[in-house]
This record gives C-alpha cells, structure tokens and sequence, in this order.
C-alpha cells in the first residue's frame, strides 16, 4: 500500500491559503485591536482594506462550503422548541450585563455570516480623497470574526453542514407533501362519477316550422 505525500510543489489548501493571507492582511494594515484603537484611517487604506477583506471572506467561505460537501452526517433530529427570549432590556441594564473591552477582541461580538451582505441595499457613497479619513472599526470587528472562523474551522465546517442537512431535509418533506397531494387530487378526480353529457335539442326539418 502505497501512501501520497504533500510535495513541495503541491498546491496550498483553501485554509493554509486563507491563513496566509490573514497573516498578510495583518503585517499590512494591523489587527483588530489595532484598527480599534485608532477607529479611523486614510481613504486610500480603507478602500484597500476592504477589498482585502472581501476577498478574504469569500475564500473562507469556500474554504468551509468543500469541507462541509465532505462531511458525511447521519439525519438531523428535530428540534426541540426553543424558550421564550426575555424582554428586551434598558440599555442601562444591558450594558451592566455585556460589557466588551476595545484591547481584547475576544471580547467582541464578531458573527461571520456565510451569506454576503446585500451590497445593493445601501446608498451609493460620496467617494473620498485619498487622503480623508474613513472610520474602520467595522472592519476590525471583521477581521477579529475571520480569526475566529480560521482557529476554530472545525467548529464552523461542522455548524454550516449541519444548516445544510436541516435544509435538504425541510426540502425533500416538502417535496413529498406536494406529491403527496397531487396523488391526492389526481386520485379524487379519477374516482368522480364522468358528467353526463347533455342532451342535443331534436333536429327539425325547416318545412316542419311554421313562418313568423
């Protein structure tokens, strides 16, 4: 039994490459705390840093999609009903309870979404001089979400397979529900007595009409 190694001309998976570019994206534009503490920089970074992310993000969730396609799991169990969430709080109350620290990103409540955001929905933007400021704490709420997603792929990989098995399996119970009753309806409409035909008035012959 012979057993393949990785080479060094072998091409990097999608995560060793995402991890490479995370690294990169760091060296150039700093991490999250980082992007935090300074809350703004110029236009020209800013358009750059984005265009990074996005590309970023996209290869993550490639990343995720093929190893979650791989896994083989057995058949959701169905869920059991969730509690009834609490009342929204006062915003005194919810800032006693949550509280996050803009030095440690752990802190954060950074969501990665496998659906990118609409771009569309928002307004078109005033484009900005190079040199104008943008703020960028939005974009280090993302990177500290990608860092996240890359330290714990497994976690990620085996969540989103899960989504995927609850969604074949909400399609396929609605595909047999429908060919269930069209099988009802098809069956019903053979079982209806045929209508009788209605009866043609007696042909009669014009000499037999009187005029008038």
């Amino acid at each position: 039994m012979t057993t393949t190694k990785a080479t060094r001309n072998s091409l990097p998976s999608l995560w060793e490459q995402a991890v490479q570019l995370w690294n990169e994206l760091v060296l150039s534009f700093g991490n999250s705390a980082l992007l935090m503490r300074w809350g703004w920089m110029r236009a020209l970074d800013h358009r750059a840093l984005g265009h990074w992310l996005r590309d970023l993000e996209k290869l993550v969730r490639s990343a995720i999609r093929a190893d979650a396609e791989d896994l083989d799991l057995p058949p959701p169990k169905p869920r059991a009903p969730h509690p009834k969430r609490p009342g929204r709080q006062s915003n005194e109350d919810a800032q006693s309870v949550y509280r996050y620290e803009a030095d440690l990103p752990a802190t954060w409540k950074a969501c990665f979404h496998m659906q990118p955001p609409p771009w569309g929905r928002h307004r078109p933007r005033k484009r900005k001089e190079p040199a104008e400021r943008r703020p960028c704490r939005g974009y280090a709420v993302r990177i500290e979400a990608l860092r996240r997603v890359i330290a714990y792929r497994d976690a990620y990989v085996l969540r989103h397979a899960r989504r995927l098995a609850r969604i074949a399996q909400a399609n396929a119970k609605a595909q047999a529900e429908t060919l269930n009753r069209y099988l009802q309806e098809r069956s019903q409409h053979d079982a209806a007595p045929a209508p009788e035909p209605e009866a043609q008035p007696a042909l009669q012959s014009a000499k037999h009409v009187e005029p008038g």
